[in-house]
């Protein structure tokens, strides 16, 4: 039997342990690669989810509490009933951590009667509102909230709970995952429109 050409031998050796270190270790490369890419892009997937989210549950509070809020201090008998109708949680302070809607009507919890009442506040990581019953009773409406920040606005536009035609509110959320933070903020006024409707016939 005739042995195989020498040419022909040499095409069928295999790969040296180097050529398959340097394969493997480009393979290793490329794989890395392809992993930390793959993280990045679900990282950053998960991040605006995060982002869009916390938005959403920000667009939700502020409709929410303007809806509350824009009726504060209207009576049954149609007169208006301020400063009675928005009252600040502490009196020595400008900015409200915790303030009371007062209204006829409805309130957040969904309770009805001539003079009712909504309590805003944060507890917990969450903004929550409720009655002035005692116990009160509340509920959250949004997660997430590191503050809330109220300020009313008289006609001139400064400070002032004995004259408010307006409130300035701050929310701040917070979502956390792992070590890593995200911080939102929203602020938006809320016209008084009884309030602001008194001001204008009384010019």
């Amino acid at each position: 039997m005739r042995a195989a050409p020498a040419h022909r031998q040499r095409h069928r050796r295999g790969f040296s342990l180097v050529e398959l270190m340097v394969a493997m270790t480009l393979g290793l490369l490329l794989t890395g690669a392809a992993v930390s890419l793959f993280l990045s892009v679900r990282q950053l997937h998960l991040e605006q989810e995060r982002v869009a989210l916390m938005k959403e549950n920000l667009r939700f509070a502020a409709d929410f509490m303007t809806r509350d809020i824009r009726s504060a201090g209207l009576r049954e008998n149609g007169e208006l009933g301020l400063p009675e109708g928005l009252e600040p949680g502490d009196l020595g302070s400008l900015e409200q951590h915790r303030f009371t809607v007062r209204k006829a009507g409805m309130n957040c919890l969904g309770e009805t009667g001539p003079w009712v009442a909504s309590v805003y506040s944060v507890q917990d990581n969450q903004l929550r509102c409720g009655n002035d019953d005692v116990p009160m009773q509340n509920q959250p409406l949004v997660s997430d909230v590191r503050s809330m920040t109220a300020v009313a606005m008289n006609a001139s536009g400064q400070p002032d709970w004995e004259r408010p035609v307006a409130l300035r509110i701050e929310l701040v959320l917070e979502s956390r995952a792992g070590a890593q933070v995200l911080t939102h903020a929203v602020e938006f006024v809320v016209s008084l429109r009884n309030a602001v409707l008194t001001q204008y016939q009384s010019l």
